[in-house]
């Protein structure tokens, strides 16, 4: 059974601004989001997936990943595709989990730098900082709408999420070292 809304819990910030990135992996034609560190303490717990796309969710409920499976060249070009102006940083957590969800549109810039995964063509403005380069759009009862991501980089062998991953992990591990009651998921 394919699940028809993706349902949120979206309340304030906990802590800064959590490091997400896209990379354009070249050699297999996908896009991976890497949202959050990537260790144990942001570990894979769930997924919710379509045959474009796949959310992994780590067991609090965090989004961790978002892999895009269709390749780039059949996205929807739309030459006037911006990111929010206006993106309230919230702390949100998935509450379905191991389900199939339906297809999302997938829509982007000439560029191809920025992608808009489109489950609902509701335009509320309730667009949400999930994370650096990744926003997230809900409707008015915490179903998500649509995700975009920006900035995102063309990657070979996975060298730039690599370096990406050794960064954000270096960078919250000086933070825990600073502050030891912050937990490596905050």
């Amino acid at each position: 059974m394919t699940l028809t809304a993706i349902n949120l819990k979206i309340e304030a910030p906990t802590g800064e601004v959590t490091p997400g990135r896209g990379f354009y992996q070249l050699e297999e034609d996908s896009l991976y989001v890497q949202v959050g560190g990537f260790g144990s303490g942001h570990a894979f717990f769930n997924y919710l997936e379509s045959d474009r796309i796949r959310f992994d969710i780590d067991k609090s409920g965090r989004l961790t990943l978002i892999e895009v499976t269709t390749a780039r060249r059949q996205w929807t070009v739309y030459p006037y595709l911006a990111a929010p102006t206006i993106a309230e940083p919230a702390d949100i957590r998935w509450l379905d989990f191991r389900a199939q969800i339906a297809d999302p549109e997938l829509i982007t810039d000439p560029r191809r730098t920025s992608l808009l995964v489109r489950f609902s063509p509701h335009t509320s403005p309730n667009w949400y900082r999930l994370a650096e380069h990744v926003f997230l759009r809900a409707d008015q009862d915490n179903r998500l709408a649509a995700i975009m991501i920006t900035g995102i980089e063309d990657d070979l062998a996975g060298q730039q999420i690599a370096a990406f991953r050794h960064k954000v992990n270096r960078r919250l591990s000086r933070a825990h070292r600073t502050d030891p009651h912050r937990s490596v998921s905050d």
